[in-house]
């Protein structure tokens, strides 16, 4: 029982630990990367749209610090992109608790057979 409570916890740290710890190396270290490049990919793609959004209201003229203009322009780009990732990242992470959980218990059951 104790694998099958640990392992999902530590897949809501960072997906793929849970699987490590179930000895599904190949597994989770393909969780581990994913989850990385997919973190990666959307903080360049935020600071990209944040990056345009600046210089797009530095050209409009709006004083420094003007956060609202700031935050009309960032709507105005669109977000569907950033949507998109993020709901790729959230269902990979919920797979990853969910299949921590599975294994932890195919391995809580392999323990008390060997016992």
């Amino acid at each position: 029982m104790r694998k099958a409570v640990v392992s999902p916890l530590l897949s809501l740290l960072v997906p793929g630990l849970g699987q490590i710890l179930n000895r599904e190396l190949f597994k989770g270290s393909i969780m581990v990367a994913a989850m990385s490049l997919l973190f990666i990919i959307m903080l360049g793609f935020g600071l990209h749209q944040f990056s345009r959004a600046v210089v797009a209201i530095q050209e409009a003229g709006a004083p420094p610090g003007d956060f609202a203009a700031l935050g009309a322009q960032l709507r105005a780009q669109g977000s569907a992109w950033f949507m998109v990732l993020g709901g790729l990242l959230a269902c990979l992470w919920a797979y990853a608790v969910l299949d921590a959980w599975r294994g932890g218990r195919r391995r809580d059951a392999q323990i008390v057979e060997e016992s």
